[in-house]
């Protein structure tokens, strides 16, 4: 008896299974999933790369060896990379890049598990608790979708490009996703 079969067998007898509408929700929503996972990982990466430059920077200016080199150049350049010193780590607490990347680090952990239990909704669509399974699921999404209204950058760009990363894994185009 194939999945389809057994689920409609099942749901004459009062299953849960899910319907036509419900099983392409699941689609849409795992690749909408993995695109975020997708996303939030980059942004992770991106924020975690400018934390390094900054400190990595910071720490060369501040350094004996840069101080050596600063302090036979006129007076305006040792004055000019202090001030450029305290900006980076100004603009690294304002932005509070230790923070975000954190942020953005359990936001792509939580996408990633939320795409992960599509994936495994989609290959059960017919078991009798998959509509019970599609509610938690729902559910999950919940939490790392309002923090990320307030915590993470709205960059369509950006997502544009990890969406078309998911849809090339799926062999989709833009019009069939």
């Amino acid at each position: 008896m194939s999945d389809r079969e057994r689920g409609a067998a099942l749901g004459q007898r009062g299953s849960s299974m899910l319907n036509e509408f419900q099983i392409n929700k699941v689609w849409e929503n795992m690749l909408n999933a993995e695109t975020r996972a997708l996303y939030f990982g980059d942004l992770a990466t991106r924020y975690t790369r400018r934390k390094q430059w900054i400190t990595g920077l910071s720490f060369f200016l501040s350094s004996g060896a840069a101080a050596t080199i600063i302090g036979k150049s006129p007076g305006a350049i040792p004055v000019t990379l202090s001030l450029l010193v305290a900006g980076l780590t100004a603009y690294s607490m304002a932005l509070n890049l230790d923070g975000k990347i954190i942020a953005m680090a359990r936001f792509h952990s939580a996408w990633s598990r939320i795409a992960s239990e599509y994936d495994r909704l989609w290959n059960h669509a017919y078991d009798p608790d998959a509509e019970l399974r599609f509610e938690r699921i729902i559910e999950q999404e919940r939490e790392p979708s309002e923090l990320a209204t307030t915590e993470a950058p709205n960059d369509q760009r950006l997502l544009g490009k990890w969406q078309h990363r998911v849809f090339d894994m799926y062999h989709l185009n833009a019009g069939n996703g």
